[in-house]
This record gives C-alpha cells, sequence and structure tokens, in this order.
C-alpha cells in the first residue's frame, strides 16, 4: 500500500463495514474519488478500529483530507468520518543543524517571525528524532525557517512543537499541512501563535437533503381496546410510491410474529401509510412495532439544483430514468420533483446491509450523473497579477473550465468560472491559492555576449514551464546588464523549485557564442533551413547580411562544433 496515497480514519466503530466506507468515499461527499484499497487495524482492549484508505493518487489523499468532515449513519448509530493524512518514517536519517543563538537574541528575533504551533505529539519517540522528522518535514514545504523547539508537557504526557518562520503565508501553509494529520494514533493539531488550537464546530453544507420516514403512534403510551388488548397505530409518512411494496412486507412479517397479533391497514391520507397494531401484552406491542421500524424505513433522498441547473438536467431525463440498481430494483423510486426543482430517490430500507449498499451505489450514480451533465459556474476572487498568471496556467493545462471577468480592482481580479459542476467542484482555488508561492531568483551574467540568446531561449523554458504547471516571469534583458532575473510563482516546495532554477542558471552559464564568417548569403539561408530541420533544441544559428556572419548560440560544445562543420561544408559549394 503506498504511504503518500492513503488516509487513516481514527477510532471508528468496529461494526462499521469498510465496504460501506468504500461506498462513501466514491460518493460525492469526498469528490468521487478512486478507492484502490481498505485495510483496517482494530484497536486493542477496544469496539474501535482505525481504517486505511488508498487512494489513486497522493493529490487525491491530500483533497481528501481536505474535505469537511461528514456523518456517517451506519444502522446502529452515527458516525463523524474525518479522514487525515499521516507520516511515516518518522525516525529519519536527516540530522538538523541549528545555529544555537542566545536568549535575548532569540526573544529579539522571535517578535518578529511567525510560529506554527503543532500540538498532541505522542510521546513514543526520542525527541531527537521528533526534530529530525519536523525539520525534514518544513524543509519540503518552506523556503526559509528561523528555528524548532520541541517542548515535553509532563501533565499530558505530550509534546508541542514551536517552528517559527520568516512568513506568514508559510506559517499558515505549514499549519494547514499539520492539522488533521496523523502520527501513529495521534491526530495532531496546528494553528499559527495566538489563534485558538481547539477545532471549531463543524457545520457541513450539503447541496442535496436527504430524510427518512417518521413512525407515528397515537399516544405515547398504548391503548387498551375493548378486549383488553394493546395497540398503537404505525405510521410511514410519504410512502405512496412505494406502497404496494410496504404492504408485500407488512404481509410477510405478520408471517413471523404469531396469530395473536394483528397488523391491519388504516385509513391512508397525503401519501401516508397507516397500520394498527394489536397484540395481547404491552411488551409484545413494543417488539412488534420495533421490528416494524427496522423492517420498514423509508429513506428519501433529494438533489437540489437551481433553475438553470434543473432545465438543464430535464434534457437528460430520458437517461437518468434508464440508471438503475443491479438488483432489487422494487426497492427504489427514482422522479423528478418540479415544485422544489429537485430530483427524488426513495429507497426502502429493510434491515439488509446488501441492499443499502446497492441504494449508496445507485444515488453515487445518479449524483455523478448530473454532476457531470450539469454547466455551471461560479465566482471566484483571484489576488494579484502573479496568482492571476498561475490561474490562467492551471485553467489552459487542465481545459475543463472557461472563464471571464466580473470586475478588476487594482491587481485583484473577480472572475465567473464556467464548466461542468463535477469540475468545478474539484478546482478548489481557495485551498491552492493558499499553497502559491512568488519566488525570486538572480543571477550573475558571465558571459553578455549570449544576452540576445538568453532572450530567445527564455520563451522557451517559459513554454516547458507552463506544461508543468508552473509560471517562470522574466523581463526582456538589456544588452548591458549584469544579471538574470526569474520570478516562479508555483506551488512547489524549496528544494524542488531550487533544482529548476539551478538548471536554467547552469544552461545559461555554459552558453557560448560562436561567430563564422560567411560570404555567400543565398548559400547562407540554406544553411539556416537545414540546421532548423535538423530540430536541435540546444542550438541557435542566425545569419546576418551586413555582417555577412553566422552567429551560433549553444550550451552544448558538440551542437557548436557540428554547426560549425556544416558551414564549412558548404563554404566552397
Amino acid at each position: 500500500m503506498n504511504s503518500i496515497n492513503k488516509v487513516e480514519l481514527v477510532k471508528i466503530p468496529a461494526e462499521v463495514d469498510s465496504e460501506d466506507l468504500k461506498i462513501v468515499f466514491e460518493s460525492n461527499a469526498f469528490g468521487y474519488q478512486t478507492v484502490i484499497d481498505v485495510q483496517e487495524k482494530p484497536l486493542e482492549n477496544s469496539k474501535l478500529k482505525n481504517v486505511i484508505i488508498e487512494l489513486e493518487s497522493a493529490e487525491a489523499a491530500k483533497q481528501v483530507a481536505k474535505s469537511a468532515p461528514f456523518s456517517f449513519n451506519f444502522g446502529s448509530g452515527e458516525v463523524l468520518i474525518r479522514p487525515v493524512l499521516y507520516f511515516d518514517n518518522i525516525a529519519s536519517q536527516h540530522k538538523p543543524n541549528q545555529e544555537v543563538k542566545p536568549e535575548k537574541t532569540f526573544k529579539k528575533e522571535l517578535a518578529k517571525l511567525y510560529t506554527c504551533w503543532i500540538g498532541n505529539i505522542p510521546n513514543k519517540y526520542a525527541e531527537d528524532k521528533l526534530e529530525d522528522f519536523f525539520t525534514k518535514q518544513v524543509e519540503n514545504n518552506s523556503d526559509k525557517y528561523h528555528s524548532i523547539k520541541l517542548i515535553f508537557i509532563k501533565k499530558h504526557n505530550k509534546y508541542q512543537c514551536f517552528i517559527n518562520l520568516y512568513s506568514h503565508q508559510e506559517a499558515e501553509s505549514l499549519a494547514q499541512h499539520f492539522n488533521g494529520s496523523k502520527m501513529d494514533d495521534s491526530v495532531l493539531e496546528a494553528c499559527l501563535r495566538g489563534f485558538e488550537s481547539a477545532e471549531a464546530k463543524i457545520q457541513s453544507q450539503s447541496d442535496s437533503e436527504s430524510d427518512s420516514s417518521e413512525f407515528d403512534q397515537e399516544t405515547s403510551c398504548a391503548k387498551t381496546n375493548k378486549e383488553g388488548k394493546f395497540q398503537k397505530i404505525f405510521r410511514i409518512s410519504k410512502s405512496k410510491n412505494l406502497k404496494a411494496l410496504i404492504k408485500k412486507q407488512i404481509d410477510e412479517i405478520k408471517l413471523s410474529i404469531g396469530d395473536d397479533i394483528l397488523v391491519n391497514e388504516e385509513f391512508s391520507r397525503k401519501g401516508n401509510l397507516s397500520f394498527r397494531v394489536v397484540a395481547p401484552s404491552e411488551a409484545k406491542l413494543s417488539d412488534v412495532l420495533a421490528k416494524l421500524k427496522s423492517k420498514l424505513n423509508v429513506i428519501r433522498k433529494k438533489i437540489k439544483f437551481s433553475d438553470k441547473e434543473y432545465a438543464q438536467i430535464q434534457h437528460f431525463k430520458s437517461q437518468l430514468i434508464q440508471i438503475k440498481p443491479n438488483r432489487n430494483k422494487e426497492f427504489f423510486n427514482f422522479y423528478f420533483e418540479d415544485r422544489s426543482k429537485c430530483v427524488v430517490i426513495e429507497f426502502l430500507d429493510t434491515g439488509d446491509k446488501a441492499l443499502k449498499r446497492d441504494y449508496f451505489n445507485y444515488l453515487n450514480q445518479i449524483e455523478k450523473f448530473c454532476d457531470e451533465k450539469i454547466e455551471s459556474q461560479k465566482e471566484i476572487s483571484v489576488c494579484g497579477s502573479d496568482h492571476f498568471e498561475f490561474f490562467k496556467i492551471c485553467l489552459k493545462n487542465s481545459n475543463d473550465l472557461k472563464y471571464d471577468f466580473t470586475s478588476k480592482n487594482g491587481t485583484n481580479f473577480r472572475i465567473n468560472l464556467f464548466g461542468k459542476k463535477i469540475n468545478l467542484d474539484k478546482f478548489n482555488w481557495p485551498e491552492l491559492a493558499k499553497q502559491i508561492k512568488v519566488v525570486k531568483f538572480d543571477n550573475r551574467i558571465k558571459n553578455k555576449s549570449v544576452i540576445s540568446y538568453i532572450n530567445y531561449k527564455m520563451r522557451y523554458f517559459k513554454s516547458e514551464f507552463e506544461k508543468q504547471g508552473l509560471v517562470l516571469l522574466c523581463d526582456k534583458i538589456e544588452a548591458n546588464s549584469d544579471t538574470l532575473s526569474l520570478k516562479i510563482v508555483s506551488t512547489l516546495n524549496s528544494k524542488e523549485l531550487q533544482t529548476k532554477v539551478d538548471e536554467i542558471f547552469s544552461y545559461f552559464d555554459k552558453t557560448k557564442l560562436l561567430i563564422v564568417n560567411f560570404e555567400n548569403a543565398s548559400a547562407a539561408k540554406q544553411i539556416e533551413k537545414d540546421v532548423e530541420a535538423m530540430n536541435l533544441p540546444d542550438l541557435d544559428l542566425k545569419y546576418r547580411d551586413d555582417k555577412k556572419k553566422f552567429f551560433i548560440n549553444s550550451a552544448d560544445q558538440n551542437a557548436l562544433n557540428l554547426a560549425k562543420l556544416i558551414i564549412e561544408s558548404k563554404r566552397f559549394k
């Protein structure tokens, strides 16, 4: 199981079925993910377990870990599903090399720093190993940091970690990286210094609504009839579409409860079904009512749409109706509710686990179909021209979404995004914007004779960066300039970014200019065409009529030698 693709659910009741959890992760609650594998880890001396979910990519795992918690009803209760990432290989071989500073100096510097606090760190590893681990994590997620300090809280038998950084954005990004992540069986908490560390109340919002049938009785206590028997009314609300099936289920239940108990249909109205239950004792009456409740539960899911979305979904009405469960079709009902602009899926839950699993799979199919067909839109805010350049690259590479401006205030943009609803939901710009880094790099130009080639070649590097989802910005370099200045907008960590920049600077440091005299201008044009047809990416060859010379730039000496050989071979022809 690939560790970077994993999320974990902590302390889940043992009776929760892993197959049901798989369905939840493949629903719109977590973005219709593809689940590769599910593993369970029972907790000792407990009726709980941890569940590891492997997804198809590290990006999917990160997306799921940032999703809102999901309340899942598993039959005998309800559990809040809050997936978390967790860290492997805590005992890394990395050795931090932090300079120890006098306390007064440190306090003065601390006033100018931004601190990421991390709590609930288990006391399971030596302090030096914890420090190694956090140092490695910080270096992978930050350009530069000031210091890391671990404190052991004896009262709670836990560690706390304070990471001091120079940038508010990086401290905030690091807090988001650690918060909710998992270290062994502990879920870490993280926040910026001065902010609350306790988790806020969860308010889960959804585009859909769900309800289930209500079971009403005439009174809270059973009444006795003239024969001295106990009776109550058992009512299933909003059940007219499944009426025949419910009656069939009632008949089957009657066969199992004995001849001394009567279950007779009463007058039904407004889509509700009512049954009078008569039993010789209050205990038997309670048992029968409990059985009816567990066997006859109408679950109703409403998928709501805006007026424009509902008008679109009407065009796919016949296709939606064709989507059917694989089996037991009579337990499901699907219809359009024009008055409230929604699609309604009904299901008669008889307590059968396999049947309920079929319902959730069917529901996922309906919701995914709608999200894939509906053209929708949403407005987002993009702050700053650098972020806007990155935003354009994201959309250019995805080809799934389009945009136009609604307004612009200085360098801040209000933008309307258009596309399929499923793609709009996946494109989480506010979360992506938090990860964006704008970093500037400077390098001394060693050979000023290649400045024109640098300006030419930078177009190639910009194009290559765009393909990788990065923005490379560079102004035209003037002839007498001493410095090559680059600006990169990306979500890469500092090490990955530095590697890419070093490749560019190293390339230009090696670049040479070769000048070759050549009098025959017509032959020179043919040479240019021949060399261009060879498609040598590290060679720029230009002929100037006024100088009667070839100007050849390359960082590859072999390419320069080849160009010179071609020119010399044509000189006397």
